[in-house]
């Protein structure tokens, strides 16, 4: 095993050496260069993309995007459609085994399958009880310590857009007070902001009100408001822009167009699919950031819980390029 593992990595060692010599110079550093000089942000080359596709080696970070960036259409999220693909055909089997139990009238037959559903697209053993205790501590995707130490490590105040019940919002706020008090220091009382539409709120509000056990502990003053009439408050200028699973559609792309639109605005955490057609944003919400002069700071790995399923989400850390 150690030799063939040997042989793999001296293969992927000549094969770099050959891409990068490809062009008739050897390459030794892929950072970009400006008219006006190096700039600190590497670029993606030719080498980077095959390495990445034959070997699913990681892309640099940070790095400046453009046109041809493939920062969503990653090694792990084709490979992560294509187990996408196979689980659908599977749950379009189990709603063919629902019909019949439905119309034998056999409760405890629908209940079985309705069972087999939530594995599908939770994970194994996984029950709906699993499924809601997750939705009410973090939403549709969980956190970790890790990823809200780095969104506070920038030392901004936030601003979160769809923020649902507020559970993000809720987490990074309560950090941000704890890190202050071990400091002996103290934050702004809006350090974080939340704003929500309304429109596709994971839990009900009426049934989880905001005097349940779930509500005190996770969830966050979340403000009824449009994202675009959000971003455009000149109390929230210079704020981080933080996209927790955005819904499908132009939501996403609107609020960091309308956001980009001031100077000081210049820092997006997105958290979500970047899949076109996916669960998260549009089309337009995937190129921005290729076609706008953006650096990719980091990607993070979003931490697997039980209850949270099989997305495809990670951490997407944009800043405005100077």
């Amino acid at each position: 095993m150690m030799f063939h593992r040997i042989r793999s990595e001296q293969s992927v060692k000549l094969l770099s050496i050959g891409i990068a010599s490809f062009s008739g110079n050897l390459v030794c550093s892929n950072e970009a260069r400006s008219e006006q000089g190096t700039s600190p942000y590497k670029k993606l080359n030719a080498k980077d993309k095959i390495l990445h596709n034959l070997f699913g080696k990681a892309l640099p970070e940070p790095r400046i995007l453009d046109e041809k960036d493939n920062v969503f259409d990653t090694y792990q999220v084709r490979k992560g459609l294509k187990e996408r693909r196979a689980d659908e055909k599977k749950l379009e089997i189990i709603q063919k085994q629902i019909m019949k139990c439905v119309q034998a009238n056999d409760r405890k037959c629908i209940e079985s399958q309705m069972q087999n559903v939530n594995e599908v697209l939770y994970g194994k053993g996984t029950t709906m009880q699993d499924r809601e205790e997750f939705l009410i501590k973090y939403g549709c995707t969980p956190y970790s310590d890790e990823i809200l130490d780095k969104i506070l490590s920038f030392d901004r105040p936030i601003m979160d857009i769809g923020a649902g019940n507020g559970q993000w919002s809720r987490a990074l706020s309560d950090r941000a007070k704890q890190k202050a008090a071990d400091r002996g220091t103290k934050i702004i009382n809006d350090y974080v902001v939340a704003y929500d539409n309304g429109s596709a709120i994971p839990l009900n509000t009426e049934i989880y009100h905001k005097l349940t056990q779930p509500a005190q502990e996770h969830f966050y003053n979340v403000e009824k408001m449009d994202g675009v009439d959000a971003v455009r408050q000149i109390k929230n200028r210079g704020r981080i822009l933080l996209l927790v699973y955005p819904s499908p559609g132009p939501m996403a792309y609107d609020v960091v167009k309308s956001y980009s639109e001031f100077k000081e605005n210049d820092l997006v955490v997105f958290v979500g699919e970047g899949v076109e057609s996916g669960a998260n944003g549009n089309a337009d919400f995937l190129e921005f950031f290729k076609s706008k002069h953006w650096v990719l700071l980091q990607t993070m790995d979003v931490p697997t819980v039980r209850g949270g399923g099989k997305g495809l989400e990670k951490v997407f850390i944009f800043q405005r390029a100077l």
